[in-house]
């Protein structure tokens, strides 16, 4: 199982890719994903306050559903920061 788990990573990070044309649009991608993931972020805070200000208590879902959420925002930075060290020499290049 860490087998997969290693081959996962790698594929999702781009360890074995060095084209330019395939790091940059996946590094947009991830950025994207990244600012999608703080702007709910946001939203989730902005609930929190607004249910403990009226007294409102949120179902189970809703704390899965920030779980999840913070999980993802994890996964996804360590995934653009590795990926940004690994590639640092391909947008170096004077292409």
């Amino acid at each position: 199982m860490g087998n997969i788990a290693n081959l996962c990573w790698e594929g999702l990070t781009l360890k074995h890719v060095s084209d330019k044309q395939i790091v940059t649009p996946y590094l947009l991608f991830v950025i994207t994903a990244f600012m999608f993931e703080l702007f709910l972020t946001v939203l989730f805070s902005i609930s929190s306050f607004i249910f403990y200000y009226y007294g409102y208590n949120p179902g189970f879902v809703y704390y899965v559903s920030g779980a999840i959420l913070a999980l993802l925002l994890v996964m996804t930075v360590s995934i653009l920061l590795t990926t940004i060290g690994r590639h640092k020499n391909v947008f170096s290049e004077n292409s």
